[in-house]
């Protein structure tokens, strides 16, 4: 055994994935006709540009995608008929009641936040995608004992 060599944390020697210079093998992917509306669309183009041009955008993601751009027009038609009718309907005792569309807005909300992460179109995920907060902090002053590690 040797006692000279460096003891190193688990996964410490993991590389950082480069974005950057990762390849698609896509360079462009048309909108799929199964799109809800014109707001889909739009964030298609919109959204598998900018996948693609990270490297990380496949064939076999575009249903992930697809799902994506629908939940995006779901919320924003549903946000549209709440701003045109209102947060509650009338009842028939007299009362009000919130209006169902609030639930559809509020289940195409979380698609959008599970499905972009799988994606990588969240903040969160994007910087671990990259690597950031991996301890390389260059303004850092001081030694960590564990910076040779």
């Amino acid at each position: 055994m040797n006692n000279n060599a460096a003891v190193r944390a688990s996964g410490g020697g993991r590389k950082r994935k480069s974005i950057g210079t990762q390849k698609s093998s896509l360079t462009r992917i048309n909108p799929p006709s199964d799109l809800m509306g014109d707001a889909a669309i739009r964030i298609w183009k919109q959204q598998s540009k900018v996948l693609i041009e990270r490297g990380t955008f496949e064939i076999e993601d575009a249903p992930l995608l697809q799902a994506y751009c629908n939940a995006w027009q779901l919320m924003l038609d549903a946000e549209v008929r709440i701003a045109r009718e209102g947060l509650t309907l009338p009842t028939a005792d007299g009362s009000e009641k919130m209006h169902p569309v609030i639930n559809v807005r509020d289940k195409s909300v979380q698609q959008l936040s599970r499905l972009g992460s799988l994606l990588g179109l969240d903040p969160l995920t994007r910087l671990r995608m990259l690597g950031a907060g991996s301890g390389n902090d260059e303004g850092s002053s001081g030694g960590n004992e564990f910076d040779e590690f």
